[in-house]
C-alpha cells in the first residue's frame, strides 16, 4: 500500500493568504492568460535522513522532491486534481573527478546512498494548496531498487564512481535506476522513463514493482546505448492508441564525436502489442555554444502524433530558458531505417544532409521564463483539461562545490587515494523550493498543427 504523507499547510507568496496559491494573470501573453503558482514542501516525516558529514546543513535531512516527472491521476469530485509523480535517483551532488591508475574518472556524491527511488502522489485543491500525499518505493522483485549509479560494462553504465560525503568510493548496484518520467497506460499501469539506461519500465503502481524493464538491445534500438551519462530518457508519454513514447535528454554522442554537434535529439516509439520500435528526429533550436547543451523535460500526448515537451538550456548568450513545445511526429522519417549515404547515423548530418531529413515538426507556445519560473530544471509535465501542469526538480535541496581552492566547481576538483587534492568538498542547502504551476491557455492545445 501507498503510505500517506503528514500533510502541512503550506506557505506561498507572503502577498497572499496562506492557503492560496500565487495566480498571475497575464493577460497580454499570446498563448498564457493566468499562471497557478502552487508551492509544493516535502512533509518532513518523509524527508530523506541524513547523519552525515554535512548535516549542520541539513538538520531535518534533504527534502523529499518529486519533481523529476508528472502524470495526472484523476480529477476528484470536490475538483482537486491528482497526480502521479518520480523522484530521480536521490540526493546526489556534482563530485570531483577520481584518480585511478593513469585515468581520471567522473564521479557523484551520493550523501544518503540508501535511498529508494520512489513513485509518489501529489494533491492540489485548487485556489487553497498542493500537497504530496502518499510515496511508495520502486523494486525489483522482493529487492528496493537503488539509485546508485550501475556496474561499469554493464547496460545504463554511466561510468561514474560512486563516492560518499567523505568522498570514499561506494559500490554500485545491479538495481540502479534513475527515473525521470511518467505516464499512465489504459490498464492504469505506469510507464517510467530512466536516465541511467536509458530504460523504460512498466510498472505497478499499487505495490512499485517493475513488471517490465527494455533497454538498449534489449527491446530498444542499440544505437540509444549512446545516450550521454546521466541523459538518458527525460520524458515518457502514452498516446491514446496504446504506444508508448520516450525522448532522449540531449543528442546521442556516438563514437564519442557527435555530442557537441548533431543537429537532433532522438524521440522514440514503442509499441507493447508487437515490440516494434520507430524513431523520429527532434530538431534542436539553434541558440547554443554546442548542440549538446540542449536539454529536453518531459514528454505528454496531445492525441497520438501530437505531445507537449520541454526544451531548455542556457543558450551562447548564457541565459537560461525552459521553452514548451507543441511537436507533431506526423510524416517524420524513421531513423531506425534511415542512414546517411555513407552509412553513419544522422547525428553526423551536415545543414544539407539535415535538410533532406523530414523531421519532427515544433510550435513554441512559451518560455517559462516570460512567466516569471526561475527553476533550472522544468521537469515534469501534465495536462488537466486544456490547462498545463508543470513542476520543477529542485535536486532534493542541495549543492555541491569545493571550498579553499582556485576553482569552486565541484567537477574540477580531483581526488587522488580518496582525498582531494585541493581544497575541501562541501554541500549546502540550495534554498530551491518545488513549484507546482498550473498554465491557463488561451487557445487549445489542438489548434497547433490542426487535423
Amino acid at each position: 500500500m501507498l503510505r500517506p504523507f503528514a500533510l502541512p499547510v503550506l506557505l506561498l507568496a507572503s502577498a497572499f493568504a496562506q492557503a492560496a496559491p500565487y495566480a498571475l494573470n497575464n493577460p497580454d501573453h499570446a498563448a498564457v492568460s493566468i499562471v497557478e503558482r502552487y508551492e509544493l514542501q516535502s512533509p518532513a516525516r518523509f524527508s530523506i535522513p541524513y547523519n552525515g558529514e554535512f548535516r549542520s546543513a541539513f538538520p531535518g535531512g534533504f527534502p523529499f522532491a518529486p519533481g523529476s516527472g508528472l502524470a495526472l491521476k484523476k480529477i476528484d469530485k470536490d475538483g482537486s486534481l491528482v497526480f502521479w509523480a518520480v523522484s530521480d535517483r536521490g540526493p546526489n551532488g556534482d563530485a570531483p573527478r577520481v584518480q585511478q591508475g593513469d585515468k581520471k574518472l567522473a564521479g557523484k556524491v551520493f550523501p544518503a546512498p540508501a535511498f529508494v527511488p520512489q513513485l509518489a502522489e501529489i494533491r492540489v485543491s485548487l485556489a487553497e494548496r498542493a500537497t504530496v500525499t502518499q510515496s511508495q518505493p520502486l523494486r525489483f522483485g522482493n529487492d528496493m531498487a537503488s539509485g546508485l549509479p550501475l556496474p561499469a560494462g554493464t547496460t545504463g553504465s554511466t561510468g561514474e564512481v560512486a563516492l560518499g560525503d567523505t568522498l570514499t568510493t561506494l559500490a554500485p548496484s545491479q538495481r540502479g535506476i534513475d527515473p525521470e518520467g511518467v505516464s499512465v497506460d489504459k490498464g492504469g499501469k505506469l510507464w517510467v522513463s530512466d536516465e541511467y539506461g536509458p530504460f523504460i519500465m512498466r510498472v505497478d503502481p499499487a505495490s512499485g514493482q517493475i513488471l517490465q524493464q527494455l533497454a538498449p538491445g534489449k527491446g530498444l534500438p542499440e544505437v540509444l546505448a549512446n545516450r550521454q551519462p546521466n541523459r538518458g530518457f527525460e520524458g515518457v508519454a502514452v498516446a491514446p492508441n496504446g504506444k508508448v513514447y520516450a525522448i532522449v535528454q540531449s543528442t546521442l554522442d556516438i563514437n564519442r564525436e557527435t555530442r557537441a554537434t548533431a543537429g537532433l535529439i532522438r524521440v522514440m516509439e514503442y509499441d507493447p502489442a508487437n515490440g516494434q520500435t520507430r524513431m523520429f528526429a527532434y530538431p534542436i533550436d539553434p541558440v547554443y555554444k554546442k548542440n549538446g547543451d540542449a536539454k529536453m523535460g518531459d514528454l505528454v500526448a496531445i492525441d497520438n502524433t501530437r505531445f507537449l515537451t520541454i526544451e531548455q538550456g542556457k543558450g551562447a548568450d548564457k541565459k537560461m530558458r525552459n521553452v514548451l513545445y507543441v511537436i507533431d511526429i506526423a510524416g517524420a522519417d524513421d531513423l531506425g531505417s534511415k542512414k546517411l549515404a555513407d552509412g553513419r547515423d544522422y547525428e553526423y548530418a551536415g545543414k544539407e544532409e539535415l535538410a533532406g531529413l523530414k523531421m519532427i515538426r515544433k510550435q513554441r507556445i512559451v518560455d517559462l521564463r516570460e512567466l516569471g519560473w526561475e527553476a533550472e530544471k522544468a521537469e515534469g509535465l501534465a495536462l488537466v483539461e486544456g490547462r498545463i501542469a508543470l513542476i520543477n526538480d529542485n535536486d532534493f535541496g542541495l549543492k555541491a562545490g569545493i571550498e579553499g581552492a582556485a576553482s569552486k566547481d565541484a567537477e574540477d576538483g580531483l581526488v587522488v587515494d580518496g582525498k582531494l587534492a585541493e581544497g575541501s568538498y562541501v554541500l549546502k542547502a540550495n534554498k530551491e523550493a518545488t513549484e507546482l504551476w498550473l498554465l491557463h491557455l488561451k487557445q487549445n492545445l489542438s489548434s497547433y498543427f490542426p487535423r
